[in-house]
C-alpha cells in the first residue's frame, strides 16, 4: 500500500513541478522600457506593470527607414491575448510610404498618444520592421509605479 501511495504523491507532484520549471520569469518595469531593431527584423518584450489601480502611459516611436520602408508597434496584455495598440509607421507618409522625405528620426519624434495599462498585470510589445536603415527603429514608453504620482522624464538617448 505504501508503494501506491508514494506513486500517487510523484505522479501528483511532477506536474506541479514541471509547470514550475516552465514558466517564464516576466520582469516587473517601473521605467523606462523600450524595444528597438535594425535591418528586417521583429523583436517582442513582456513586462509586468507594477503598483496599484490603472495609469495612462504615454509611448514615442521613432527611427529610420529607407524609401518603401516601414514598421509596426503592438502592445499586447498577455492573459487575454487583447490587443492594447497597434500603429503602423511607412518612410514619408503613412498612406504609401513613397515620399521623398523620411518622417521618423531616431529618438527625436514627439510623444505620439497614450493609453490605459493596468498595475500587475503582463504585456508584450513588440514591433516589426522592413527595409530599416541605420540605425534602425524603435519605440518605448516610461512605466511608473502606477498608483503614485509620475516623476517627468526624458526621452532616453540612442544606444
Amino acid at each position: 500500500m505504501q508503494r501506491k501511495q508514494m506513486l500517487f504523491i510523484f505522479l501528483a507532484i511532477v506536474p506541479i513541478l514541471l509547470s514550475h520549471c516552465q514558466k517564464e520569469e516576466v520582469p516587473q518595469v517601473s521605467e523606462w522600457i523600450g524595444i528597438q531593431i535594425k535591418g528586417d527584423q521583429q523583436a517582442e518584450k513582456s513586462f509586468k506593470t507594477v503598483g496599484t489601480g490603472e495609469e495612462k502611459v504615454t509611448w514615442w516611436a521613432g527611427g529610420y527607414t529607407y524609401h518603401g520602408g516601414s514598421f509596426r508597434v503592438e502592445l499586447i496584455e498577455r492573459k487575454t491575448k487583447k490587443t492594447i495598440f497597434t500603429r503602423t509607421y511607412a518612410y514619408g507618409d503613412t498612406t504609401t510610404g513613397t515620399s521623398e522625405e523620411p518622417r521618423f528620426y531616431w529618438w527625436h519624434s514627439e510623444q505620439k498618444g497614450a493609453f490605459l495599462l493596468k498595475a500587475g498585470k503582463t504585456y508584450t510589445m513588440k514591433i516589426k520592421g522592413t527595409n530599416l536603415a541605420e540605425p534602425g527603429v524603435g519605440w518605448g514608453m516610461w512605466l511608473y509605479r502606477f498608483g503614485e504620482e509620475p516623476q517627468r522624464r526624458e526621452s532616453p538617448q540612442r544606444e
